[in-house]
């Protein structure tokens, strides 16, 4: 994981399109320089010519893209889109099928808005040890074997370990004094 929210997936930093914030304000540029980039799938595919692009809009290149970023983000488009569409059959179905990954950062989100950072950043924390025992957070839960993911119970002592070790590792204010 890491503080942008994310673990492992398809490119070579972790997770660089972490959020709907990020993926929105990727300009088509942007976008094909991530789909070419070392780690990707599709480094060594045509994308679609500039043309095509403009012809058919970004949503060509989103189409791509889409597939390679974090659930929750690709699922947050996927929603909007429906929304956009006035599809509220889908829309439901579509927050029906949230990862609890997913349903975490939206109350994270929902929470910083109401200007609650504690809770929010409770939240965030509970989102990334979700996204921490995730084999790959750009794999919609499910869909591949569950027992390529870590444990909650193994990722949440992990981490428990994990901070009270940093905070040893400062030692105290009494250090040195006999």
């Amino acid at each position: 994981g890491g503080a942008d929210g994310g673990a492992r997936g398809a490119f070579p930093e972790e997770n660089p399109v972490s959020t709907l914030d990020i993926f929105d304000g990727l300009t088509p540029s942007d976008k094909a320089r991530l789909l070419l980039s070392p780690g990707s799938p599709l480094r060594n595919r045509r994308l679609p010519r500039p043309r095509t692009v403009r012809q058919q809009g970004v949503r060509v290149l989103d189409d791509l893209l889409l597939p390679l970023v974090d659930e929750s983000v690709r699922h947050a488009v996927r929603v909007r889109a429906a929304r956009r569409r006035g599809d509220a059959d889908e829309v439901r179905r579509l927050l029906d099928t949230r990862s609890d990954r997913t349903r975490a950062r939206e109350r994270a989100a929902a929470y910083r808005d109401a200007d609650e950072p504690e809770v929010a950043a409770a939240w965030e924390d509970e989102a990334e040890a979700l996204g921490d025992a995730r084999a790959d957070v750009t794999q919609d839960e499910g869909s591949y074997d569950r027992y390529l993911d870590r444990d909650d119970w193994y990722e949440r002592d992990r981490r428990r370990i994990a901070e009270r070790n940093k905070k040893y590792s400062f030692g105290t204010l009494l250090d040195g004094i006999e």
